[in-house]
């Protein structure tokens, strides 16, 4: 009997400077309809004016500044997802902005492979920190944290009180 083996390569790739542009727009959009679900109080802004606040603020240089790191997600030579990160190596810390898979690559065992991957990437450099926030209702990659080791450091909580 003959068995067909399919072995997906998976590969972290640094983004150049024209598709970081390309993840900048899909991000913001991506983070506005997050911010939508996730925004418990009154603002007179739309999601994607505070979403691209809030990135600009995080990146004032943009593709170049200094400790952030982005990556394309590579399966068999189609971009899967990205990877935002900033690494302060004289801290020896690690924060993961976002580990995006698009909707078809999710439930693969992809995220996971690249965050044991980034781990041992990070170890190589020394790293003694890797964070990351999460939202609440995000409760598949909760999951996906908690198995890898993550431990909760600090919650959020809400209540509405008045409609």
């Amino acid at each position: 009997m003959r068995i067909e083996l399919v072995i997906a390569v998976i590969l972290l790739r640094p983004m150049i400077e024209n598709e970081y542009e390309t993840y900048l727009k899909d991000k913001t959009e991506r983070y506005a309809l997050t911010l939508e679900e996730n925004t418990f109080e009154i603002i007179n802004e739309t999601a994607f004016v505070r979403a691209k606040k809030a990135i600009t603020g995080y990146l004032p240089n943009g593709f170049n500044t200094k400790s952030h790191e982005f990556y394309n997600i590579i399966e068999n030579e189609k971009v899967v997802g990205y990877i935002w990160m900033k690494v302060v190596e004289e801290n020896k810390s690690a924060f993961l902005y976002e580990i995006y898979l698009k909707d078809e690559f999710r439930s693969k065992g992809i995220g996971k492979k690249v965050m044991i991957e980034l781990e041992f990437h990070l170890a190589n450099r020394k790293i003694a920190f890797f964070r990351l926030h999460v939202f609440g209702n995000n409760e598949h990659a909760i999951n996906l944290y908690n198995s890898l080791g993550f431990h909760v450091a600090g919650i959020n909580m809400y209540k509405e009180i008045a409609k």
